[in-house]
């Protein structure tokens, strides 16, 4: 079976969808029978087996971007197709295959990694382009859960969400987002000597809401701690400081943004790892930090249970609650035994997030979606000789 992933993030690895293009390569290598190929905007050195695509629009498009990537790209998979005659066109962004899903010959699976766009409606109108925006892009993903032959998920909380919100449920599948767990050294043991040190992963720190998590931090003010902050561009460093004014028990270790491996050194030199997510389809940074063994303390929303086990992996509480996520911290803290357990199930229960068994359940999924296109094909073609 031949593969095109369609991508819009690639060389730029500090996101879930980067991170998958990258991984799902070495399929190539440990199954020979099938190969697969990346077309992306995002590359600037040659790499083998992915092609580049040029996406240049006028800034005053900027906001109906992702409309013109759907034609773009398209055009530059058909073109692909003359020396790569692929089987199945894998979009890691479904809105974008949208365009594909509708006129290509070949069957079309599209991805939905997030519920940014699902929870969009007229009961959160806001009068602002970025509203309009997702308003938009909600509309088209409907669509494209319509059109393409397969939509893939990356939680149960968000196929749950994905087929409430678009149905056809006969045609949605979760497919967890893994890591490459053999580049993650377990550690269990964590100094726990004051400053404590606290990991913070997401770019996205509003989403991530490390407000909450600084004022949790400051109530806790019979411990010190230094906060490591990865992610944030440069120019929000000045709003995250005025996170920390007033806090004396607290500190800021900025960081920005960091490669995934010294995220991963940073996650053996810390003690916690805590991002109390206000909304999150599943987490993968929590996968990697229970993966070194790092205390995981974060909210009960979206799939963060799911990566957590329920709590049985480490600490859940509700969102935006410094009080709740102020106990929580304390307890990994101070339940030392409680702790060990949490951290020992951590390192059982991620190897279910292992990229072996997502290649296998990947291929398995897309080599149904081609027998069934090729099932209805000769269908059609003995319907109408006859």
């Amino acid at each position: 079976m031949k593969i095109l992933l369609c991508t819009n993030s690639f060389e730029n690895v500090t996101n879930g969808p980067a991170k998958f293009a990258n991984l799902i390569l070495e399929i190539n290598t440990l199954y020979p029978e099938h190969e697969i190929r990346i077309l992306t905007e995002d590359i600037t050195i040659p790499h083998e087996n992915v092609y580049p695509v040029k996406v240049r629009l006028p800034r005053f498009l900027k906001l109906l971007s992702q409309f013109f990537r759907m034609f773009i790209y398209h055009n530059a998979a058909q073109k692909i197709r003359r020396e790569f005659a692929y089987d199945v066109l894998l979009y890691n962004n479904s809105f974008i295959g949208l365009w594909s899903a509708i006129v290509s010959k070949q069957p079309t699976v599209g991805m939905i990694n997030d519920d940014n766009n699902i929870i969009i409606g007229w009961n959160n109108f806001k009068a602002s382009s970025m509203w309009l925006k997702r308003f938009l892009f909600r509309k088209c993903e409907k669509l494209s859960v319509r059109y393409h032959q397969h939509i893939l998920t990356n939680s149960d909380f968000l196929t749950e969400k994905v087929i409430a919100a678009y149905g056809h449920p006969q045609k949605v599948t979760r497919l967890y987002k893994s890591i490459d767990l053999s580049k993650n050294k377990f550690q269990a043991d964590r100094p726990f000597v004051q400053p404590i040190r606290i990991l913070f992963v997401k770019a996205d720190f509003r989403r991530g809401d490390l407000q909450t998590l600084t004022d949790a931090l400051a109530l806790l003010d019979r411990f010190t701690f230094q906060l490591t902050v990865v992610g944030p561009e440069e120019r929000f460093k000045s709003l995250i400081e005025s996170y920390f004014v007033g806090k004396g028990n607290l500190q800021l270790d900025w960081r920005g943004e960091q490669s995934p491996d010294n995220v991963r050194q940073l996650m053996y030199e810390c003690d916690i790892f805590c991002v109390p997510a206000l909304q999150e389809a599943l987490g993968v940074a929590n996968i990697e930090a229970l993966a070194c063994g790092l205390p995981v303390v974060s909210t009960i929303v979206g799939g963060i249970p799911e990566v957590l086990d329920h709590g049985k992996n480490g600490w859940l509480v509700p969102p935006g609650n410094p009080n709740e996520l102020a106990q929580a911290i304390e307890s990994s803290i101070t339940f030392i035994e409680q702790r060990k357990n949490k951290v020992s199930n951590g390192e059982s229960f991620v190897k279910r997030f292992s990229k072996y068994v997502m290649y296998q359940d990947l291929l398995a999924i897309l080599q149904d979606v081609v027998s069934d296109h090729t099932h209805r094909d000769l269908s059609k073609k003995a319907s109408s000789g006859s």
